[in-house]
């Protein structure tokens, strides 16, 4: 199995992929194979948050309109959604991490000082 190389965006997608021979296919790069993937690896990217939390009224129709007495909102089970207009690209992440045993985190890290 290809490793799959998750980037946050496009162009870190591409920065990676300046280090490589790679293909290129419609969502992720291939990568060729080289000593450092002998089978090749694939570089996908997300383009912000692919996934992002339901909105209140998702879980419950008196949520549409809120006020600071009904704060805080906890539904029970918090569910997610492909965020609007992301769906192609969500679908391309999915069926490459679905197919592999190794995905490599390589998005940016958010470190406060």
């Amino acid at each position: 199995m290809k490793p799959v190389i998750l980037a946050e965006k496009p162009s870190q997608a591409k920065a990676y992929a300046d280090a490589f021979s790679v293909r290129k296919h419609e969502g992720f790069l291939e990568i060729n194979p080289c000593p450092i993937f002998p089978a090749g690896a694939f570089i996908t990217w997300g383009v912000g948050h692919l996934v992002e939390l339901k909105e209140p009224h998702a879980y419950n129709p008196a949520w549409k309109r809120w006020s600071l007495g009904s704060l805080p909102i906890l539904p029970e089970r918090y569910e997610f959604q492909v965020a609007k207009g992301k769906f192609k690209q969500f679908q391309v992440v999915k069926k490459l991490i679905r197919g592999t045993n190794t995905v490599i985190n390589a998005c940016d890290v958010d470190i406060s000082p």
